[in-house]
């Protein structure tokens, strides 16, 4: 009896491998990473203001993280290559009027892709003028844990001290808030964030402290490459 479990725990471990050996194997798609045009870009760097005003006028407090801040601090305008702009929220200020923003997100000519409204996972992901593989928007929230001081979202973990103290940064002529320093945090996010990696995989873009990328997951990468 006590053999067949152990075989059945081995076999379910071992198809866990498996699936993930599946989802990592599979090849970086170019067009997701390909060079916007300057009219891509300025579309979405209007769409982007109007978002930020959109979330203004509902007073729900964003401020800019992962690619989009990276873009700002490093490359005074959007990632060319990126495929998303992010805006960060706190959860549980926006928990409350998830019906009301995602409303106004439609009303201003957007389209809602999907959205959750578990505090754990809150996000909203939407897009404007051009497909989700050109521009996607996401509006995603941060819960924060007093005891560990963290704020977190999914697997992703950051320090409270570097979302907490925020300041305004000036983008694109309207000023938005960030983590200040913005440069401690970049580091802790992307590592060497200075340096330009042109790639869709978090495993590489990002550090494992960040994401929670296993080492596991991280060796099998390199094996395939």
């Amino acid at each position: 009896m006590k053999l067949k479990k152990n075989l059945a725990s081995n076999f379910v471990l071992i198809n866990k491998i498996i699936k993930k050996i599946q989802i990592i194997s599979i090849k970086e798609n170019p067009n997701k990473t390909r060079i916007r045009t300057k009219k891509e870009l300025e579309v979405r760097k209007n769409e982007f203001l109007k978002i930020c005003n959109l979330l203004d006028k509902l007073k729900i407090k964003y401020f800019l993280a992962a690619g989009t801040l990276l873009g700002a601090v490093r490359n005074k305008s959007f990632i060319p290559w990126d495929w998303d702009v992010e805006l960060s929220v706190y959860s549980h200020e926006v928990e409350n009027k998830m019906d009301q923003l995602i409303s106004e997100i439609k009303n201003s000519g957007f389209t809602i892709n999907k959205y959750s409204k578990e505090l754990s996972k809150l996000k909203i992901d939407f897009i404007g003028k051009f497909s989700k593989e050109t521009t996607s928007y996401k509006i995603q929230g941060w819960s924060y844990n007093k005891k560990k001081k963290i704020y977190w979202r999914n697997k992703f973990v950051v320090p409270e001290n570097l979302i907490k103290n925020m300041k305004k940064i000036k983008f694109y002529n309207k000023y938005h808030y960030a983590p200040y320093p913005p440069e401690d945090y970049l580091k802790y996010q992307y590592g060497d964030w200075k340096k330009p990696i042109k790639t869709s995989d978090k495993s590489v873009y990002l550090t494992r402290n960040f994401s929670g990328i296993s080492l596991m997951e991280t060796f099998i990468k390199k094996i395939i490459r």
